[in-house]
C-alpha cells in the first residue's frame, strides 16, 4: 500500500548546526496525508545542507575540491 507520507518545516523552527559534529539539524513535521504524526528533525552534514539549499533556491551546485591522493 502506497502512504502520503510527507514532511513541512516547523512553522518558527530554525535549523540548528551542532558546533562539534556540524551536523545541521532542521526541525520538521511529519504527516501521513494529511493527518499529523508528531515533530522530528530532518539531520544533515554540513554539505549535504548546502547542496538541498542551493537546489531548493535553485542555485548551481558549487565545484567541489577535487580528491588528493
Amino acid at each position: 500500500m502506497v502512504r502520503g507520507w510527507h514532511a513541512s518545516l516547523t512553522r518558527d523552527g530554525e535549523p540548528r548546526t551542532d558546533s562539534e559534529t556540524g551536523e545541521v539539524r532542521v526541525p520538521i513535521e511529519l504527516f501521513d496525508v494529511d493527518v499529523h504524526q508528531g515533530p522530528s528533525e530532518l539531520v544533515l552534514t554540513r554539505r549535504e545542507a548546502r547542496v538541498l539549499r542551493d537546489h531548493l533556491v535553485g542555485q548551481p551546485p558549487a565545484p567541489q575540491p577535487e580528491a588528493t591522493r
